[in-house]
This record gives C-alpha cells, structure tokens and sequence, in this order.
C-alpha cells in the first residue's frame, strides 16, 4: 500500500488517543496490512442470528471505509502493528482509542473493524508456521460473541478493553487445558539466576536504584501524583482510593546492584513477592543468568471459572511450553510471566494455607511490579466505583478485606515468573520459596497486621 504520511492521517481523521510511539512505527511500516472486506465480514457474522437491519448496518460500514483511501491505509496500518511478533513492539495499554473525531457517522466502529481487520491478516501468519487451524480457528469469538450481544442489545460497536481483545482477534492468545497464553516480553527491572547443579536454585536480584517501602513493595517512579491524590481523598472511599498507593509512601530503602568481576552484588529477592534488604553475592561460576528485562516470556492468563488448581497449572504450561517452542522457535522463551491480584502475598492475611489461592501462588517466584490495586477491588466486589460501605460482604473473605482496606490495609497486583525446568518438579510443595521466604514474609503480614498496611 502506498504511504501518503503519518501527519496526514492524523489531520485527516484525528485518531481518539493513538500512541505515540505509532509515528515511529509508521516510518518503520511496509506498508502491508489488511482491512477487513465484505466477504469476510458476513462469514465472521455468520454465526449470529442478526436481523436483515443489524447485518446491513455493519456492512455498509465496511463499505464506508473501502471508499476512503486514508482510512484504508490507516487501518492496514493498525494491523500491521498489532499481528505477528510486531504485537509486542507495539503493545499499548491504557485508554488508547484509535476510533476517528473526524468522521462522525463511523468514527467510533474504527476499534472494532481494526480488530476484524486483524483476523485475516493474522492468519496468514498462522499458515506460514503451519499451526493447525482448529488450534486458532474460535480464538477471536471469544470476543466477537460478546461484542455482537452488546450490538444486538444496544447497537453499540464501542469496544470495552481495547489492548486485552486485541490479543484475540490478531490470534496471539491461546488456550490450553484451563488457562490462556500469549508470547509477551518481560519489562521489570529484575535479573534472575539458576544454580548451575542439579537445576538447582533460583535467585532474583533487583536492579540498581529501586526505591522500596516498608513492605518490600516497588515504588513506581510514575506512582500517582499528589494533586490526584488529594482529589482521590477528597471523593467517596471507593475502589480509585483503597486500590491506589498514596503519594505518601515513602520508600524505606534503595536497592542497589554491581557486577565485580565475576560476581553479582545485589539485593535479593524473595519468591514471596517482596524486595528484601539482604545483600547477596553469587558467582556466575556457580550460577547462571537465566532472565532479565527485555527476554522473551510466555504470558500465563487466568479466565473466570472452576479448576484454579496447582495441578491445572502445571497441565497448561505443558501443553503450552510444547506449542510454543513447536510453532514459534524463532522466539527464544525463557519461561512464564502473569501479573494477577492473585499473586499478592498479602491475600495470605485472609486466606488458609490449604486455599487454592495460597498453593498456586506458592508454586511461582512472585514480585512486586510496583502495581495499585484496583483489580482487586474490581475481582472482589465486582466494581470499582462502589463505595466501601455498599460493596458485597457475602463471603469470609470479602468481610476480611473490606475490614483490612477500611484501616489503611493495600493490596496490589503482583508479577510472577516460571521456567521450565520446574515443569516436572513436584507442585505439592513450594518451588521457588524456601523456609526463610516464608519466615520473612511472615514478617511483613505482621507488619500489616499491627499496622494496617497502611503505605
């Protein structure tokens, strides 16, 4: 396709909120791509029981945008970014929008018909590795069913969580067994090393200058100003305010790291999911250097339901592991990588050890992101917007955070990682964390006990 430039597009159609990293990938674009056709549109739609309206009306959208030039070209290149491995160069986040302001009567299909746009041309990717089609073939209904509901309901073509259904529609996310993966890099600043023997220990060390607090937690350096704070404080005790940090939190101690010779000098790490003052030293005679940030990972995603369990865990990242070092060798896997509200240790303040919560995140090396709470909130209570005082208490557990979050308790999302050597180990019993992670972290819930985790 031929390039008319970056500034024009945006001057012609005024993109919502488009990255701005996408003017670099634009000059980088070959100008290849896909816009969804008419054809493909009623097979994708074939399977929904529209009416003669409901159809017609998504076709001559379609229509609509074949008839502008730029448009065409400004879709081709939104999917380029967002299929193949380019998806992770090109990962956004956040309420990035790319529907149009300029085009009033289908300015806001834009995200979706991008999305439709990305099936086909994703899949021609499919067929050059040669994955077989029933692996990937009802990878994007997993979303298009619930967008097409929504239609049918309220003729509404907004998408909800733009950057997690892309992942669906340009075929990058996979299911297997219970859980669901996608390639993905590891962006946050912590090394990891394995013992040399046996496939023997893992140690995280931090990288250099991390501020943490009392809790071992990361100080995010883009944590949330005081001026929204102070806005937070002043509106009703929802989610936004017992899910966020404070700009209060001041960090207790800063981590620093050095490489003397041979020997790595840094502070470690404990699985338990908290950034410890203990300064250790290992020798890459004795260890070896298995991840650090910018390492190809595959992404472990947890879906609602039934089957939470170390042992489904375990079964998936088989099934997993086999598929992608199969079909995507040209992409060096180092291991798995989530973030989840499920990880955070501080859950242990509540729940029993026997919980499936507890065992499953005992099997992973868990880490503080620097990450806020919200979806913990959001998973708990169903809504962040509830104040604390309207939100469900049916269950124990429910009772026992609304009780920790009303005296300044914090939970947060907290990041794992899993390598693959720990695919045939024993998942009975703790992997990655040792007798003294456990009594350190003993010690940081004592802390939040006495002190209501306030931070």
């Amino acid at each position: 396709m031929e390039k008319t430039g970056y500034q024009n597009i945006i001057e012609q159609l005024r993109p919502e909120n488009i990255p701005a990293k996408f003017q670099d990938a634009y000059e980088k674009w070959d100008g290849s791509g896909h816009v969804v056709t008419r054809e493909e549109l009623k097979g994708y739609l074939s399977r929904y029981e529209l009416s003669e309206h409901e159809l017609e009306g998504l076709l001559q959208i379609v229509d609509r945008i074949h008839e502008n030039k730029t448009l065409c070209e400004y879709i081709s290149f939104l999917v380029w970014t967002q299929c193949e491995i380019r998806r992770y160069e090109y990962w956004f986040e956040g309420d990035v929008s790319f529907n149009c302001k300029a085009l009033p009567d289908i300015g806001d299909a834009i995200n979706l018909y991008m999305c439709l746009s990305c099936i086909e041309f994703a899949r021609q990717d499919m067929i050059r590795r040669q994955i077989p089609v029933e692996v990937y073939e009802k990878i994007p209904y997993r979303m298009l069913d619930g967008q097409m509901e929504k239609y049918q309901k309220t003729g509404s073509l907004l998408v909800d969580d733009l950057p997690w259904k892309v992942n669906f529609y340009s075929l990058s996310i996979y299911l297997f067994d219970r859980f669901l993966f996608c390639p993905c890099g590891f962006d946050d600043p912590y090394r990891f090393y394995r013992s040399k023997k046996d496939k023997g220990e893992v140690i995280g060390i931090a990288e250099d200058g991390l501020k943490i607090d009392a809790y071992g937690q990361l100080i995010d350096p883009q944590e949330i100003t005081c001026e929204d704070m102070d806005s937070l404080e002043l509106s009703k005790k929802d989610g936004k305010c017992f899910g966020r940090y404070t700009y209060k939190r001041k960090p207790i101690f800063e981590t620093a790291l050095a490489e003397i010779g041979d020997e790595v000098h840094g502070n470690r790490i404990s699985p338990c999911g908290i950034v410890t003052r203990e300064k250790i030293r290992i020798s890459m005679d004795t260890y070896q250097e298995i991840l650090r940030k910018g390492d190809w990972m595959i992404g472990f995603h947890i879906p609602e339901g039934e089957g939470y369990t170390p042992e489904r865990v375990r079964t998936s990242m088989k099934l997993a592991w086999d598929f992608f070092t199969k079909y995507f060798s040209d992409l060096p896997f180092k291991g798995f990588w989530s973030s989840s509200w499920l990880y955070d240790g501080r859950l242990c303040l509540f729940l029993e050890e026997d919980s499936r919560i507890v065992q499953v995140q005992r099997q992973f090396f868990n880490y503080s992101g620097g990450w806020n709470g919200e979806s913990t909130y959001i998973e708990l209570f169903g809504d962040e917007d509830l104040s604390i005082d309207e939100v469900p208490q049916k269950s124990s557990l429910q009772k026992k955070v609304v009780a920790y979050l009303k005296r300044g308790g914090k939970l947060a999302d907290t990041g794992m990682v899993y390598f693959p050597e720990e695919l045939e180990k024993d998942y009975h019993k703790p992997i990655y964390i040792t007798d003294w992670d456990l009594a350190y972290q003993e010690e940081v819930l004592e802390l939040c006990r006495q002190k209501g985790g306030r931070s």
